[in-house]
């Protein structure tokens, strides 16, 4: 379990011990960043969060963060209380306080507030949001590629807890981490409820086959912006790309498998379920992916 690595490992850095954290229209430090115990975040799991990368003093495809931040929002009723302005505006104030211009990361967290009783419904949450910013100094550091095992946990249908939520309510999908760390991998495959290939606990898949980039229909993994820019680079670029269903047998016997996330852009898969995927590092067709998006970040964040 000590070699165990994650798709959000970073470089350590001193500097985030000293970070200063956003918390409901106040900036401050770390050790005073703190919500109430009565938080419906904390309680229940009852919030939305988004991830943002830094590059170069601008937060890359930062329109589309923030519209899927307020989707979310609508989508389970919750009252951000800020206007799309207003909360990119906090965002850079924090940055701007924590004097952080490039390789960093923030998470933005909105929950339904601070809860009358300690219970469920939404309608006790009568002081809220809650609504905290956190930047780090961050620089993905991977010293192998991902290994995968897949797990029996799925992903859920839209009508139970639609995958396509960035919500607070991660434990499915720690659960699915921790089974597969237990069968000695970094990370979890998970299928959908047809069997079929689907995503990871944290990221969505890619494989490789004969030239060609596959990857799930989209129905029930997370709407990455990721995965959308890796799916838009291939069609501008004339990169074959499928989003279609295929199985394990699909995926064992691709040249190349990755995974894509806001943190850590694209990231090679070595191995799944105790099978190399190719030669086990980052393929070509994914290297030329890679070097793409990097092209479009740049030309986002100029």
């Amino acid at each position: 379990m000590a070699n165990n690595i994650s798709t959000h490992q970073a470089t350590e850095d001193a500097r985030n011990d000293d970070i200063l954290i956003y918390v409901d229209g106040k900036i401050v430090p770390k050790s005073e960043a703190v919500v109430s115990v009565y938080d419906s975040g904390f309680m229940l799991g009852d919030g939305i969060w988004e991830g943002l990368r830094l590059y170069n003093g601008k937060w890359a495809f930062l329109n589309e963060h923030i519209e899927r931040l307020f989707e979310a929002s609508i989508a389970i009723d919750l009252d951000i209380g800020k206007s799309r302005a207003e909360v990119i505006q906090a965002l850079e104030d924090t940055r701007i306080a924590n004097n952080i211009s490039s390789d960093a990361h923030a998470r933005l967290m909105i929950t339904r507030g601070v809860k009358k009783r300690p219970f469920q419904h939404p309608s006790l949450s009568q002081s809220g949001p809650t609504f905290v910013i956190i930047i780090e100094h961050s620089k993905p550091k991977l010293p192998r590629p991902i290994n995968l095992a897949t797990v029996p946990h799925m992903r859920g249908l839209p009508m139970t807890q639609d995958p396509k939520l960035n919500s607070h309510s991660k434990l499915n999908c720690i659960i699915a981490c921790i089974a597969a760390e237990k069968a000695g991998a970094d990370e979890a495959l998970m299928l959908d409820i047809n069997g079929f290939v689907n995503t990871t606990n944290a990221c969505n898949f890619f494989i490789v086959r004969k030239g060609a980039v596959w990857t799930s229909t989209g129905d029930y993994c997370m709407n990455g912006i990721t995965r959308q820019k890796v799916i838009d680079i291939c069609k501008s670029n004339g990169i074959e790309i499928h989003e279609r269903n295929f199985s394990l047998v699909d995926t064992y016997g691709a040249d190349e498998a990755f995974l894509t996330g806001t943190f850590g852009a694209q990231t090679p898969v070595g191995m799944i379920d105790g099978r190399a995927i190719g030669n086990g590092e980052l393929g070509p067709v994914a290297t030329k992916i890679r070097s793409l998006y990097k092209n479009l970040v740049v030309e986002d964040t100029k």
